[in-house]
């Protein structure tokens, strides 16, 4: 329950008669710079912290600092795009993301999974809480399990091939970021624009 109203409370979707439209969450300020991809760009905090990215699919790669008071590690933001007619559809990848987060009997985790249109482009979210089996970009290395963690996926449909953005972290941390991450998958634009 606390789960579905924190979903419905980050402005995801508001549900309007029997049509879904994107919601716009005016509390959550987005300020940063801007990430080309496939023809559009994001905005991206100018908190997160750019690191260089572990594989040659992962396009950007940003770790996001824990909040004042909290304590852990931080967490990872990724975005993948690996071009036209390759990565999997929304559906294949939201599934592969569930199946990295489990629940305390060792089954994939509950997944909350929503779908909108922003600027024309169908967008596919998923949040997930959970013990992470972190994958390692490296053969025959084994997942770390990280518990009472949380997953942030978006997949977004374009006519150049889909973009693909991961957030991974503390539970405490995703929640605090979930308008956030919203706003940045929100924020597509053509570059030109």
């Amino acid at each position: 329950m606390r789960r579905a109203l924190l979903w419905w409370m980050s402005g995801i979707l508001l549900v309007t008669g029997s049509s879904l439209a994107p919601a716009r969450d005016n509390d959550v300020y987005l300020s940063g710079p801007a990430f080309p991809v496939a023809g559009l760009k994001f905005t991206v905090p100018s908190r997160w912290q750019s690191e260089p990215a572990l594989s040659p699919f992962r396009i950007g790669q940003w770790r996001v600092p824990l909040a004042h008071g909290m304590e852990g590690e931080g967490g990872e933001v990724v975005a993948f795009y690996f071009g036209p007619g390759t990565g999997g559809t929304a559906k294949e990848n939201i599934e592969g993301w569930i199946g990295t987060m489990l629940n305390a009997e060792g089954h994939p985790a509950a997944a909350e999974v929503k779908h909108h249109e922003t600027g024309g482009f169908k967008i596919s979210q998923v949040v997930i809480f959970g013990t992470y089996n972190e994958t390692i970009p490296s053969a025959g290395v084994p997942p770390v399990a990280k518990p009472n963690h949380g997953l942030l996926g978006a997949v977004i449909e374009t006519p150049q091939g889909n973009i693909y953005w991961r957030f991974t972290g503390p539970e405490p941390l995703i929640t605090a970021n979930l308008p956030l991450f919203n706003k940045v998958i929100d924020s597509l634009k053509p570059q030109g624009k």
